[in-house]
């Protein structure tokens, strides 16, 4: 029988997709699960496994939103915690890995197909050379990978996307300290991230003197996609807002291996995203300009970056 590995990736809510692959081997398409809390994911990890005739598991690999702290992966938002050492007893297999699950899709990075990414501007990415993901998503991701000289990767967890919002124009400033007035601080990710895109659309109507009807994101885009001023300028903010953070980030980093932007907030804006305003608002940085303009920028397309990316783990 031949060695697999178990993945396993909490989404947003109480969804958990779940692969089994061999080592070397890129995962296949994930199943889903609807695990709303601990007992039910043992469940679904052992019907998964049945349903999948009992594979001898070699390692057992889960991400989720939080962070793994002595042996225990929290789940900020539902409610529950992973317990390395209960998978080890409810498996029966030693090796088990819990990673953040942006690590995990930054570790997917490196094994996307030409075809799963996009350019958006910045020359060819170099080699050897430092690669950092952000994701506007639920909230807003940030990790890197460094290499490590011998033809692998370090994963660096970053926090990133709770740091201060800079501003750097009086609308963008307005629109910030509306925002203040009513959440205390704000972080980068309160404008870029589906809840973001959301939170600047509620102080735009406020700064104008409208009602404030909350929208979902869904409803802001396809307002936008109609023509609606204010939803087009919520977008165009929360995406100036993005390219700014970008460059940073590379600036930061010295990310020349290049940028990768990934998460739910770029699927949902799709064709309203504009790459000439992402592009200016992204090299716009003074005398490092031209240092920020060779670094590329890329939008991933593929899906299940976290399965893909935990599967490296044990090559």
């Amino acid at each position: 029988m031949s060695d697999h590995l178990l993945l396993c990736d909490f989404a947003i809510g109480a969804e958990v997709e779940m692969a089994l692959t061999r080592p070397g081997v890129r995962p296949p398409e994930a199943t889903p699960y609807s695990c709303p809390d601990r007992a039910s994911f043992d469940d679904a990890l052992l019907d998964f496994l049945g349903q999948n005739g009992h594979p001898h598991l070699i390692g057992v690999a889960i991400s989720s939103r939080g962070w793994e702290r002595k042996g225990v992966l929290q789940l900020p938002h539902e409610g529950m915690s992973i317990v390395r050492d209960d998978i080890r007893a409810l498996l029966g297999v030693q090796r088990v890995n819990l990673v953040n699950n942006f690590v995990a899709r930054a570790l997917a990075i490196p094994r996307l197909k030409p075809n799963e990414v996009e350019k958006i501007c910045g020359d060819d990415a170099m080699d050897e050379q430092v690669i950092a993901v952000l994701g506007p998503h639920h909230g807003l991701g940030l990790a890197a990978l460094a290499p490590d000289g011998a033809g692998s990767w370090t994963a660096i967890p970053c926090e990133g996307g709770h740091s201060d919002l800079p501003v750097t124009t009086d609308r963008e400033w307005q629109v910030r300290n509306m925002m203040a007035k009513h959440h205390g601080h704000v972080a980068r990710e309160s404008a870029i991230s589906l809840e973001g895109l959301v939170q600047v659309w509620q102080a735009l109507s406020e700064l104008e003197g409208d009602e404030v009807v909350r929208k979902a994101p869904e409803e802001i885009v396809a307002l936008a996609s109609i023509g609606d001023p204010r939803a087009q300028e919520a977008v165009r903010l929360s995406m100036g807002w993005l390219a700014a953070m970008a460059s940073d980030v590379g600036l930061i980093l010295g990310a020349r291996g290049g940028i990768y932007l990934t998460g739910d907030l770029m699927d949902l804006i799709g064709d309203l995203f504009d790459a000439d305003a992402f592009c200016e608002r992204y090299t716009d940085k003074g005398r490092l300009s031209r240092y920020v303009a060779e670094i590329p920028v890329f939008k991933t397309l593929a899906n299940q970056l976290e399965i893909i990316g935990l599967a490296t783990l044990f090559d």
